[in-house]
């Protein structure tokens, strides 16, 4: 007698002409294995994934969700940054609202609003890392009346859209990465040396394969600052030339959120960035739990 198989009763819709699908069908709480199984395929194929839920999760079944598909990234962000005490319990789920350790709005001088600012930027989650971020899961536990969308857009037909031309030339390069690159962009200026040191800067190729499904994608954002061995501001001006390219509209999706909602999106596959909102005046409690490549080293 054949083994039986469990089979998911997940169900996508598209949003996008060219990317992102709306999963329904399933229970992000009671994840069965061909569920999780079910949703790599489905991430692979769109590249952004948004469940609906009724309330938000809990940070542990949100984690859980992410630990079913690679090991999780561990926030080891710099307490001197904020010189205070994280708000969230799990150094697994990262925060990245506007509130402070007591859940009230970050004052407007607090250099942790200076180092969140860069997440207004086009960006990839860790690129500035050498262990890259996989999946990226964003929980919505309080949002802002208006304003705060996230805009995603897709690198693989970024660089299908390519002329021919630009793709051999782009071929083979290599840019720099470094979270404190996109910081000082971002207004956060004042970074020791100790600080810096905490997070060298990672090299990655400008245009690599997809590892799931074999396709070629632009691997950019923010943290990218020049083209190794190249003049920087050569570089710098390939690299603004191609993010400019792979954002047009025809490539981005605009996430209105929802309470409750969990976006999921393949770094390796797109780019993303948070949109303004008046953060002084209103709460946005959003907390993100990270699937990496590799175990972190402790």
């Amino acid at each position: 007698m054949d083994a039986i198989v469990d089979k998911s009763s997940l169900k996508t819709s598209p949003m996008h002409p060219v990317f992102v699908a709306e999963v329904s069908g399933i229970d992000l709480r009671k994840l069965t294995q061909a569920d999780a199984d079910a949703i790599v395929a489905a991430i692979n194929q769109y590249g952004v994934l948004v469940f609906r839920n009724a309330a938000p999760l809990t940070d542990e079944e949100h984690m859980a969700f992410g630990a079913m598909l690679g090991p999780l990234q561990k926030l080891k962000m710099l307490t001197m940054i904020g010189k205070s005490k994280p708000r969230l319990k799990y150094q697994t789920m990262i925060d990245v609202g506007n509130l402070d350790e007591t859940g009230n709005l970050l004052e407007e001088k607090d250099r942790r609003r200076a180092y969140h600012n860069g997440n207004l930027l086009w960006h990839t989650d860790a690129s500035f890392d050498d262990n890259r971020a996989v999946y990226s899961m964003l929980s919505a536990h309080a949002i802002p009346p208006v304003g705060a969308d996230t805009q995603f857009a897709d690198m693989r037909a970024a660089y299908n859209a390519l002329p021919e031309a630009k793709k051999i030339a782009i071929d083979g390069l290599v840019a720099e990465h470094s979270i404190w690159y996109s910081r000082a962009l971002g207004g956060l200026t004042d970074v020791t040396d100790a600080e810096k040191a905490t997070r060298p800067a990672a090299h990655h190729k400008l245009v690599h394969l997809h590892p799931k499904s074999n396709k070629p994608s632009i691997y950019l954002a923010s943290h990218a600052s020049h083209i190794v061995g190249w003049e920087f501001e050569k570089g710098r001006a390939l690299l603004d030339e191609l993010t400019q390219f792979a954002t047009q509209e025809r490539f981005v999706y605009s996430h209105k959120w929802r309470l409750g909602d969990i976006v999921m999106w393949d770094n390796l596959a797109t780019m993303h960035r948070a949109t303004p909102f008046e953060d002084t005046k209103y709460k946005r409690d959003m907390r993100r739990v990270t699937v990496l490549e590799e175990e972190m080293a402790d």
